[in-house]
């Protein structure tokens, strides 16, 4: 009989790879652009490495911390930052660079953690912003599908009795004396939706897309539903600065535990300061 593991989630979105602001490795080669080069060695801004050695310290606590346990790892897109609004920022030119440098972290980040088909683990991708990814991330999965990687649009699983919706841009946390309304219109909109159409609702749903991290829950019935919003790989670039000017930018990413009798362990998210 299969033994039934209690279940570590772990949650990373808007990793951005490629863009002068976002997780770099330390040292990565890249193919050639030039003829006569015959490679391309790239190193990581200071700034680019804080990220990557913060992403990499927490995985190897959650490995400590999850012996016993099964981790389900799901990457909510915006994987690599592609080319768009005409952007500067850049950290490598080409989108086929920014995916080998996906690759390169997410490979790392689940050597890391301890990932282990063995283990029963498993691993998602999701699909994230066209103007950032286009059709990479389905390629970027691909790559992972020796480790069972799945891919979604929206991810709808059942663990332990629990029902765990994912997809990339739902909604913002807000700010100022607003901050966390509209994850709770949010959901609400969501149990009356369900309601109408005759779906369970979730128990937890999860989005990304936003860079600013949050947890939030509605009650109906005696019963609580929650949201989380997760936070990114990236400082804020110019873009960003126009588009939520004085708003902060969580950097780090998000970790639950669910036990097998049903019952949600949630987690402050370690983020990243200073930056």
């Amino acid at each position: 009989m299969k033994q039934i593991k209690d279940s570590k989630f772990v949650v990373i979105s808007d990793l951005h790879c490629g863009g002068s602001t976002a997780i770099f490795p330390p040292k990565i080669t890249l193919p050639p652009l030039m003829a006569k080069e015959k490679k391309r060695v790239i190193h990581a801004d200071p700034h680019q490495l804080s990220i990557y050695n913060h992403v990499m310290k927490q995985a190897r606590r959650i490995k400590e911390s999850s012996v016993g346990m099964q981790k389900i790892v799901v990457l909510n897109a915006d994987l690599i930052e592609g080319t768009h609004h005409q952007t500067i920022q850049l950290k490598v030119p080409m989108v086929s660079d920014m995916v080998i440098v996906a690759i390169d972290v997410i490979e790392t980040f689940l050597q890391e953690i301890g990932f282990s088909v063995k283990n029963g683990d498993e691993l998602y991708f999701g699909s994230g912003t066209e103007s950032h990814t286009g059709f990479s991330e389905v390629g970027i999965a691909s790559h992972f599908k020796h480790l069972g990687a799945e891919y979604y649009d929206e991810l709808k699983l059942k663990k332990h009795g629990k029902s765990i919706w994912f997809t990339h841009q739902w909604v913002g946390m807000g700010k100022g004396h607003n901050e966390g309304n509209a994850l709770y219109n949010a959901l609400k909109a969501l149990y009356y939706d369900c309601l109408k159409e005759g779906k369970q609702m979730p128990d937890l749903a999860i989005g990304s897309h936003f860079h600013k991290a949050g947890l939030g829950s509605f009650s109906q019935q005696f019963k609580t539903y929650y949201g989380i919003i997760t936070p990114s790989l990236q400082m804020k670039t110019r873009y960003g600065v126009k588009a939520s000017a004085f708003q902060r930018n969580d950097i780090g990413f998000i970790e639950f535990d669910l036990t097998k009798d049903g019952l949600f362990k949630f987690y402050e998210p370690a983020l990243l300061e200073d930056l």
